[in-house]
């Protein structure tokens, strides 16, 4: 594939005036054009009550996220119960508009229900935990072809306190849980992909040089074991004033191919809460982070799919964790508050046609 550059996706926008939108000006056969598939990680309170968000996901999703439902706090509400009728609502819409679905997550930190937290002992964490993933990629199989198996297991900083994030699996299982974890969601689905998600992959600076490493280690050393992992999930919560490790990401991206993984786009939204009040820069600005964040991945390789973590601005967990000093309301997702494209829209079915024409 030849290589894309963030000039040149974005160069359409100076044709049509800082307000335009490329997308809402492309025919409808290019519409309907697929490139590298596109994910929406789906919230279940605005998919019952807002017909608007449903419409927005068969109209541009071409895989569904469960954001939350297939988390253990929503699955475990008691040990000796599952509850699949949540994720099960997400997914039977998918199924019925011929979307593909992806799992998230087997095995996190955090998001766990209080009783997990009640776990003492190696043996009765090993037990819960086999069992947990035994029994949802068993319900999901071959339904759900995709999993995160482990998220954020990687220490926010490496360089403080080594590569392992704490938390009650670390605690009793040490770093076994990852291997554990991928070795039963391998057995129990042997055709599904298995994925290792983390965050702050793609910037510039010594502690992103640390989080990358102590990836491709956890990945060398599943492989060791001959345990499958297929993919690194790049979750791209992208602060728009960072910058990005162009030469950093295109090795990370070229160790993981010589050994077999794949890269997919996760998570992705803007964090806005430093650029400009008025609405056109700022939704320019916006557009531009993730020109260059793309640009990087592309410039090494197509990922298998782009997931923005939502859809619109309505409905935004950065709204909540991230609000801007001057008060005004974030916009940090592909539509806004009334499901109109904005630019970052355009910038992301740019990248994906233009890969598909490669």
């Amino acid at each position: 594939m030849e290589p894309l550059t963030r000039r040149s996706v974005l160069a359409g926008f100076a044709a049509f005036g800082i307000n335009s939108g490329l997308g809402s000006k492309l025919s409808p056969a290019m519409a309907q054009a697929r490139g590298t598939p596109y994910g929406i990680a789906v919230e279940l309170k605005p998919f019952r009550t807002d017909p608007q968000y449903r419409q927005a996901l068969i109209d541009h999703a071409d895989i569904l996220v469960p954001m939350n439902m297939l988390k253990w706090a929503s699955l475990r509400h008691t040990k000796d119960q599952f509850d699949f009728a949540r994720a099960d609502e997400i997914i039977a819409f998918a199924r019925k508009h011929g979307k593909s679905v992806r799992g998230h997550n087997l095995l996190w930190y955090g998001y766990n229900p209080k009783w997990v937290d009640a776990i003492s002992s190696r043996r009765e964490a090993e037990r819960v935990l086999v069992d947990h993933i035994e029994q949802v990629v068993d319900h999901y199989r071959e339904v759900v072809p995709s999993w995160d198996v482990v998220n954020e297991v990687v220490a926010h900083n490496p360089l403080k306190g080594g590569n392992w994030r704490d938390g009650i699996w670390l605690k009793h299982l040490g770093p076994d849980h990852v291997a554990i974890a991928f070795r039963t969601a391998a057995k129990t689905d042997p055709s599904a992909q298995l994925v290792i998600n983390d965050y702050d992959l793609a910037n510039s600076g010594l502690r992103f040089d640390a989080r990358r490493s102590a990836i491709l280690g956890i990945v060398r050393k599943l492989q060791d074991q001959n345990i499958p992992v297929h993919g690194v999930g790049m979750q791209a919560h992208l602060y728009a004033e960072r910058g990005f490790d162009r030469d950093g990401v295109a090795q990370f991206i070229q160790k993981l191919s010589k050994l077999g993984v794949n890269i997919l786009i996760t998570e992705l939204d803007v964090i806005d809460w430093r650029l400009s009040k008025n609405t056109v820069r700022r939704d320019m600005g916006v557009a531009n982070v993730v020109a260059e964040f793309l640009d990087v991945i592309y410039s090494t390789t197509e990922p298998q799919s782009i997931t923005s973590w939502g859809i619109t601005d309505r409905y935004s967990w950065i709204s909540d964790v991230f609000k801007r000093k001057d008060g005004a309301p974030n916009r940090p997702l592909p539509l806004d508050r009334n499901y109109q494209k904005k630019p970052m829209f355009d910038v992301i079915e740019n990248y994906r046609k233009a890969a598909q024409k490669s």
